[in-house]
C-alpha cells in the first residue's frame, strides 16, 4: 500500500511538473552575486534538510547552472531518498545528461527503492520527450 500511494504521488508529480520549461540561470531568480556559490555549497552540505532545500531550489527555478552539481551529487550521494529527489530534479530540469544517470541508477543501484523510483523517472522522460519507446528491464 505504501510503495502503491509513492508511486501515485510522483506519478502526480511528474505529471504536474511535465513540459520542461526553460531553464533559468541563477541571475533570473537573484541578484545576489554568491548565490550560485551558496546554491552549490547546499547541494553538497552534509547538513541533510539545508541539502534537498538546495537540491529542491534548484529544480523549482531550473537552475542551469546547479545541472552539474547535481550530477556530480547524484553520483557520490549515499542517501536513497535524495538520490530519488535529485533524480527528479534533474527530470524537471530536463537535462539529458542528468537523465542518462537516472537511467543509470535504474538498473545498478543498490536500493530496490531507488531502482524502482528512477525507472518510473526515467520511462516519464521517454514518455514526454516524444520517444515512442518505453524503457523496459528484465
Amino acid at each position: 500500500m505504501k510503495t502503491t500511494l509513492l508511486t501515485v504521488t510522483l506519478a502526480a508529480t511528474l505529471f504536474i511538473g511535465a513540459g520542461f520549461a526553460q531553464k533559468n540561470s541563477i541571475k533570473d531568480v537573484t541578484p545576489n552575486k554568491h548565490a550560485l556559490e551558496n546554491l552549490v555549497a547546499g547541494i553538497h552540505s552534509d547538513n541533510l534538510g539545508v541539502k534537498r532545500s538546495s537540491i529542491f531550489f534548484a529544480g523549482k527555478y531550473r537552475i542551469a547552472e546547479a545541472e552539474e552539481p547535481l550530477i556530480n551529487q547524484l553520483k557520490e550521494e549515499k542517501d536513497p531518498s535524495t538520490r530519488i529527489l535529485i533524480a527528479m530534479v534533474l527530470y524537471e530540469m530536463g537535462s539529458e545528461k542528468g537523465l542518462s544517470e537516472v537511467k543509470d541508477l535504474s538498473e545498478n543501484d543498490e536500493n530496490a527503492k531507488v531502482r524502482r523510483m528512477t525507472f518510473q523517472i526515467y520511462n516519464e522522460y521517454l514518455v514526454n520527450d516524444g520517444v515512442s519507446t518505453v524503457y523496459v528491464t528484465e
